[in-house]
């Protein structure tokens, strides 16, 4: 069974994103761009998710209040080394992306409204397709740039957009990355790529693994992880 995603509209908790995960154990529901995101297993039963809903649904509500996504408009911006997006006015009657290294510009109509919800959120998509699309091209490159440099090896590298973590690696050396390390200062992404490419070697995080992060990171591990907390997998 493949993953596939729903949108449900809830009398009581208003937009609904469901995923339907094979990989999903129990129904995880969160607050995400001003909605209430679900993830479910195959297997769950509506009354399962009414009952999660009635549990947390109006904390939910709360958070999706409180962290509502930035609106994006035509002076909106992301500035960072790894990534940035602006927005440009066209005489042409349809939109498009300039691509030009990581500098990304979304070039739109001028008589576009930015204020309706769907706009927002195909602006929001748009941005994510960018990230994905400049990470591509990025992340893999330097991946493979420093497992040459400390002699690591791995067997392949996949991108998501994953909010949960930054990176992960398996027992047979495959590495995932996120997307959003595009958005990170040079030296924490490097970080996230070197300790990745040190579980091919140590599959844990042990005195030995450390050992070998310090090795790579000129002594620096510690102190790059504590600065890598204070960063978010997302805009």
């Amino acid at each position: 069974m493949r993953q596939y995603r729903t949108i449900e509209h809830h009398p009581q908790y208003g937009e609904l994103h469901i995923t339907v995960n094979p990989r999903a154990r129990r129904i995880l529901l969160r607050a995400k761009d001003g909605v209430i995101s679900i993830t479910l297993p195959p297997a769950a039963k509506r009354e399962e998710l009414d009952h999660a809903l009635a549990m947390y649904g109006e904390k939910l509500l709360r958070q999706c209040d409180e962290n509502k996504p930035e609106k994006i408009t035509p002076d909106y911006k992301i500035e960072t080394p790894g990534f940035t997006f602006a927005l440009q006015p066209t005489e042409r009657k349809e939109f498009y992306i300039r691509y030009n290294d990581t500098h990304t510009t979304l070039l739109y109509p001028a008589a576009t409204q930015f204020d309706n919800d769907e706009m927002q959120e195909w602006l929001r998509r748009v941005r994510i397709t960018a990230l994905r699309t400049v990470a591509k091209r990025v992340l893999p490159a330097r991946l493979k740039q420093l497992a040459n440099r400390f002699g690591f090896s791995y067997s392949r590298v996949t991108l998501r957009d994953s909010h949960s973590c930054w990176g992960s690696c398996t027992n047979r050396r495959s590495i995932s990355l996120s997307i959003y390390l595009q958005l990170l200062p040079p030296e924490l992404s490097d970080y996230v790529l070197l300790h990745e490419l040190c579980h091919t070697i140590e599959l844990n995080h042990s005195d030995r693994f450390w050992v070998l992060m310090d090795k790579v990171t000129d002594g620096k591990a510690k102190a790059l992880r504590e600065q890598l907390k204070k960063h978010k997998t997302d805009f």
